[in-house]
């Protein structure tokens, strides 16, 4: 067996050295820019030049995130980061953004490039489209089962990387868009606000519907050796130093243990119990191995468990003062809290609590009366969780950044030349285009209504099931012909390429040549079409990614859905679509939400939502659709003139479709739409 590499989080100084003290083979860390962890404390490149040498001196490898979507106004700043990381030397660039990673593999061939799980990759094409852009390795999603993992690594020529612990988040990585639309702030650009963590009411019930437990696979460590994965991964860039000790210590200890076939021979379980155990004190949520150990066991949701991490002490019955607490403690958790442990308070609702020390702690009555380092405001019910223990601190040898680091050189002196290369000079009394219709539907009788309306494209965005059906009726295949592309699933598993390439083949044997696809791994899928079209989560939010489609046959491509009008217009092409009404999918997961099908959902802030299920894959929709009909005259100005109507999960009716386009040709919006992040900006 190969010995996988421990690869560990560093959000932190007190967590890099806590990582290289337990044992770690590799840490990663972020900027304070182009990061998915923004809200880490994260590190400089002064700081980099010196942690560096340290980190070699313990054989310690150090890779760098630059893992979001890149904006055309950022590609400058993004070379002269790049610039400085090649001159660096660190051991690798993790990379989600398509034209971010072609650009460093041409500009910077030095530079070790390993693709982001944010990329979606989830199958071996996903793997080598990556590979062929330059990367030696690919995160995977952390969607996939055991079997799939050892199906993508046995198939795929780079290195495979796997987490194996820390948070889950419900939607698959690079599908989630609903921390932009609820506050604005995108997970895709690293400024999640973890809305799935918050309680929803359903009903005359609610609970955290969407709030997964935290990943912990150390009972199948030795099933992932054998899978041929090359990198293990711990999640937790903004977890405490603690947390890093404690759970890179575990799997340290488990991997030397199961890589020794003699000790592994003698009492592994019991082993694996007391590392199990030991993982208890990370101060996550409840464990899963979740989808690792083959889908087994209950969904990893609990609704009526509070949402926050950490071990829960119990829930606020007395606020005594401004920094006095009455808790009624959890049963059973065999808790001893002490003088400078920190805990959480967590509002019910599931927002962000506040942490502070304990700073003295009594047992009256059976319930635990603690006093905090400051005063805080919480409400009776708040629930309490342990956060760290007063001994978390690691112990390390400070670096002194002032007298050793290096000045870096900031700027690289082609990178101006390079961000303007794919930039159009202005028109000049420039003829505003006739805009063209286009539309995505997910059923036939979709199909029935729009042949009567100004549809003069479709993209046919359905299940598999209904896909078949197309393919059964003639006349309808010889009405659409001209003017359908076929829709693949933004997930496929490895198990389904041949079912999807099967689809693919019988629709090309029935004259239908065009198709719409949605990730990495597709691009072999659609052989033999003649026109190609990516969908919004190909994330084309600047003119390299969209070169580099285009130079792999992407005819057209859409627009994201949480793109703003500034991007839009700098990285304007002719090849765009502009997504101008539809429900964009906020959660896209292979986990069943436990809030079930045609309900409503309502978070804190009032917003609804509802829930509804395409190809295996569970879709998370707002109630309020997206709507930029009386914003088509400033994207028609930056020379946009495709537009399309997604009437994707909706009830097929010709009032719709005639209303619709009826408001699309006045400039009218939709009463109870949003424009999304169209005016306040993509953050």
């Amino acid at each position: 067996m190969k010995k996988p590499e421990l690869l560990a989080p560093a959000g932190s100084a007190d967590s890099f050295h806590a990582a290289i003290n337990a044992g770690a083979d590799a840490v990663y860390l972020g900027l304070s820019v182009f990061n998915a962890r923004m809200r880490a404390k994260n590190f400089t490149a002064r700081d980099l030049s010196a942690l560096l040498p340290y980190a070699r001196s313990h054989n310690v490898k150090i890779y760098v995130t630059l893992n979001t979507l890149i904006k055309q106004s950022e590609i400058k700043p993004a070379l002269n980061v790049l610039y400085q990381l090649d001159r660096l030397g660190v051991d690798a660039v993790i990379v989600a953004d398509i034209g971010l990673m072609k650009l460093a593999s041409v500009h910077f061939p030095s530079l070790r490039l390993h693709g982001s799980t944010q990329a979606a990759a989830h199958n071996a094409n996903g793997a080598e489209f990556l590979k062929s852009l330059g990367a030696k390795r690919i995160v995977l999603a952390r969607e996939l089962s055991m079997d799939e993992i050892l199906e993508t690594t046995k198939k795929t020529s780079i290195e495979t990387e796997v987490f194996i612990h820390g948070a889950l988040c419900y939607s698959i990585s690079g599908l989630c868009l609903a921390s932009s639309f609820i506050g604005g702030a995108s997970g895709n650009r690293g400024k999640c606000t973890q809305p799935c963590r918050r309680r929803f009411k359903q009903g005359g019930g609610e609970g955290y519907y969407f709030s997964p437990y935290d990943l912990q696979t150390i009972n199948v460590v030795d099933k992932l050796i054998g899978s041929g994965v090359s990198s293990f991964k711990i999640e937790g860039r903004m977890k405490s130093a603690g947390y890093v000790s404690a759970v890179v210590g575990a799997y340290r200890r488990a991997i030397d243990f199961f890589m020794d076939t003699e000790k592994a021979s003698h009492s592994p379980d019991r082993f694996i119990d007391e590392l199990r155990d030991e993982l208890r004190f990370d101060f996550g949520r409840e464990k899963t191995s979740f989808f690792v150990d083959g889908r087994k066991g209950d969904l990893p949701i609990d609704p009526l468990r509070p949402a926050g991490t950490g071990i829960l002490i119990g829930a606020v019955v007395e606020h005594g003062g401004a920094s006095k607490l009455v808790i009624d403690s959890v049963a059973g958790t065999g808790l001893t809290i002490n003088k400078n442990d920190r805990v959480r308070i967590q509002p019910q609702n599931g927002f962000e609590g506040t942490a502070c020390k304990v700073i003295d702690c009594k047992i009256i009555a059976g319930k635990i009366e603690i006093t905090l380092s400051l005063p805080i405001q919480c409400d009776v019910g708040d629930y309490v969780f342990l956060i760290g223990k007063s001994i978390d601190k690691p112990k390390y040898i400070d670096i002194d950044v002032s007298s050793s680091a290096k000045t870096i050189k900031v700027n690289f002196p082609n990178a101006a030349k390079i961000a303007n290369e794919m930039t159009p000079p202005p028109a000049v009394n420039a003829k505003i285009p006739k805009p063209i219709l286009w539309f995505k539907a997910d059923n036939m009788e979709w199909l029935n209504i729009l042949n009567a309306s100004p549809c003069q494209h479709l993209i046919f965005d359905a299940d598999a099931a209904e896909i078949e059906n197309l393919l059964d009726d003639s006349d309808t295949i010889k009405t659409w012909r001209s003017r359908i592309s076929i829709a693949l699933p933004p997930f496929i598993e490895e198990p389904k390429i041949k079912f999807w390439r099967g689809i693919v083949e019988k629709c090309l044997s029935a004259g239908l040549f065009s198709f719409t696809i949605s990730n990495i791994g597709h691009f072999p899928l659609v052989n033999g079409a003649r026109h190609v079209t990516a969908d919004g989560f190909l994330w084309c939010l600047n003119r390299f990614t969209q070169r580099e489609l285009a130079s792999r046959g992407i005819g057209k491509f859409v627009y994201s859905y949480e793109d703003e009008y500034l991007n839009i217009r700098d990285a304007a092409s002719f090849a765009g679509i502009a997504p101008i009404y539809g429900k964009p999918p906020l959660f896209i997961s292979r986990m069943p939400t436990i809030a079930g099908r045609d309900t409503i959902i309502t978070d804190p802030h009032g917003n609804k939502f509802s829930v509804a299920i395409k190809n295996g894959l569970y879709y998370t929709l707002p109630q309020s659709p997206l709507c930029l009909f009386a914003r088509r005259e400033k994207l028609l100005n930056c020379g946009i003139e495709k537009f399309l109507i997604d009437l994707c999960f909706h009830n097929p009716s010709w009032e719709t479709v005639n209303n619709l386009v009826s408001s699309f040709r006045d400039g009218k919006k939709i009463e109870g739409s949003t424009i999304f992040n169209f005016k306040a900006g993509l953050r």
